[in-house]
């Protein structure tokens, strides 16, 4: 056999042993286009209830990842491995990440660094770290954790100023602001308000004062289920829209670029971690074992209400739809994948009960991705990627 034909030969059968997963549908623009339509629909609602600042921190951090891709593209050598449609995709995640109170440079310089970590880190499927994950992170510790944020009232969505805002003494989200003049009003933040309850009541979750300080969190400082389901709370600009949040997961899941049995699992094994895990890291560093599983101590009706709003707060359903969609989140391995469906869902959830100043969901899919390669070498079964041809005879 001559070496012209040897080298075909070895080069498809490294082809057969690449995963197409890394080759189709994530090289095709449509892929990406996609997402970006299913992104549109919670940032559209962010920008409804936060106005326009919404519209120029967003605006800020694609405009700023578009230019610096730009930029790239003329200067350096080897941008093939740069779409813009990726850029652009991973610039949007960023921004719905961002909280509402993020300054506009802040925003911008997230978007420069977005590309340039892409540059040098190289797409989906050349690395296991998402380079938009990793930006949003970076960006959420100098703007830090707030007790509050402002909101606009129904009649002033989309146009109002969250500069103009008056601060409820309890949580609702009015038709016409209290006060003549104003646009917004200033809400408790869920997650705060959350971390701060359970944290009183980790002591003796089944004792009357635990019962009083859930009583006065679910009727005066949370929001009410209709709110919370709508996505009238303050927060991360595409957080806070669930409606368009589990919209945009059946339209990825229509189009198959999300998995709906790798969401249910995800958001399973995060309502798991719930149910088993503390009530804050004060009862766990005291208690450790025995702080475990304490929402069996509460009133069913307040651990059902407490479990939706958990749910519903964090970015646990934005990370389920878009990084659980994005390439290169889950292991090949079909039994590889469960299992980090399952360890990445309750990490998640652990990081929220213990209130890290980061978004749980994503920092627990961000630290679990690359040992993707190893849940898939640990886990592997045989299939069409490890089928070994046997001699015969």
């Amino acid at each position: 056999m001559t070496e012209s034909a040897t080298v075909p030969a070895v080069s498809a059968t490294n082809a057969q042993h690449r995963p197409p997963f890394l080759n189709w549908p994530v090289a095709r623009r449509e892929f990406y286009q996609s997402i970006m339509v299913a992104l549109g629909l919670p940032l559209l609602w962010g920008i409804g209830i936060f106005g326009l600042q919404a519209v120029w921190i967003i605006a800020c951090t694609v405009l700023a990842a578009v230019l610096a891709h730009a930029t790239l593209a003329r200067l350096a050598t080897g941008n093939a491995r740069m779409p813009m449609n990726y850029t652009i995709v991973s610039a949007l995640l960023v921004a719905a990440l961002t909280p509402e109170s993020c300054p506009l440079w802040i925003a911008a310089v997230a978007g420069v660094t977005l590309v340039g970590l892409i540059y040098v880190a190289g797409l989906a499927g050349r690395n296991r770290v998402h380079i938009g994950l990793l930006a949003a992170l970076l960006l959420t510790l100098p703007v830090g954790h707030t007790r509050s944020g402002p909101v606009l009232v129904r009649n002033a969505m989309l146009m109002g100023r969250l500069g103009k805002a008056t601060r409820l003494g309890h949580y609702r989200w009015p038709q016409h602001a209290p006060v003549k003049g104003k646009d917004a009003v200033t809400l408790p933040m869920p997650d705060y308000v959350l971390a701060k309850t359970l944290r009183a009541v980790s002591g003796r979750p089944a004792g009357r004062k635990a019962h009083r300080v859930l009583t006065n969190a679910f009727g005066a400082l949370l929001p009410p289920p209709s709110e919370l389901f709508l996505g009238a709370m303050p927060g991360r600009i595409g957080v806070v829209g669930v409606l368009g949040i589990i919209i945009a997961g059946l339209v990825l899941a229509y189009r198959n670029i999300l998995n709906p049995a790798a969401w249910g699992m995800f958001i399973l094994f995060v309502l798991l971690g719930f149910l088993l895990g503390p009530l804050s890291a004060h009862s766990l560093h005291h208690e450790f074992w025995q702080s475990l599983g304490g929402i069996w101590y509460l009133p069913p009706e307040g651990a059902i209400y407490l479990l939706y709003v958990e749910l519903c707060t964090g970015d646990f359903l934005f990370a389920s739809v878009f990084l659980l969609a994005m390439p290169g989140t889950l292991p090949l391995n079909p039994r590889a994948r469960w299992v980090f469906l399952m360890v990445t869902g309750l990490l998640a959830a652990l990081f929220a009960r213990i209130a890290l100043p980061l978004p749980p969901a994503t920092t627990a899919i961000l630290m679990m991705q690359p040992l993707s390669p190893w849940f898939d070498t640990i886990l592997s079964r045989r299939g069409w990627v490890n089928i070994q041809r046997r001699p015969v005879g």
